[in-house]
């Protein structure tokens, strides 16, 4: 079964692309953050992990999550990307699936009315560079957190299919309707930036227009 790693600026989606995959029946378990192969550990280490987690490694898919935001390597996104790159060599069927969200609703989230300008920063160096990354491999995929929210009808299936996961219509129709931490998936938290009269030197349509690998 396939091994799920989910990435993502912070704010972007990743903790509710997580919870939609651990309600699919065929996902065992997404772990939250725990770094499993970050700090240099060998696969047996990360297997013995999700044994912990997961009944049947065989029967059921299982992985990560793992967002990146204002560490020190976190510059051009170097550490999302190492990380990814390894769990692809350790896993011949891992999949990586990169969350990318309009970058001003990631700045202002947590913020209140206010833009944090330390995240902006960050996202205007890594964003480029991870979708570089994830150009450069047919096991990496780009959801855009706006589309997911607006019309998960037609974008969870196109996910799961990635996944070689089930993608019948009364799964799906499960998943949209699992309770989520943020409440169920909400149409509304798409651009919310623009109710708000705020310019930021990021163009969101570049990053978009940049992408090759993407549901």
């Amino acid at each position: 079964m396939t091994k799920i790693l989910i990435i993502g600026f912070r704010h972007s989606g990743t903790t509710m692309l997580m919870q939609l995959l651990r309600a699919h029946p065929e996902v065992g378990w997404i772990e939250f953050e725990e770094g499993y192969i970050e700090f240099d550990k060998p696969k047996e280490w990360i297997l013995m992990l999700a044994k912990k987690k997961v009944l049947d490694l065989k029967k059921y898919a299982w992985g990560e999550k793992i967002p990146w935001a204002l560490r020190e390597n976190d510059i051009k996104g170097h550490r999302v990307i190492n990380f990814s790159k390894k769990w692809l060599k350790y896993f011949k069927d891992g999949r990586v699936v990169h969350i990318l969200r309009h970058p001003l609703d990631v700045a202002m989230s947590g913020h209140g009315n206010q833009v944090g300008e330390q995240e902006l920063k960050y996202i205007k160096s890594s964003i480029p560079k991870v979708i570089d990354f994830i150009n450069s491999n047919k096991r990496c995929t780009t959801i855009l957190y706006e589309e997911l929210v607006t019309n998960p009808e037609v974008y969870l299936p196109k996910l799961f299919d990635f996944l070689n996961l089930k993608s019948t219509k009364k799964i799906v129709r499960k998943v949209i309707n699992t309770p989520l931490k943020f409440g169920k998936i909400n149409a509304d938290r798409a651009f919310a930036y623009k109710q708000k009269d705020i310019k930021i030197d990021i163009n969101y349509d570049e990053f978009v227009n940049k992408l090759e690998n993407r549901l």
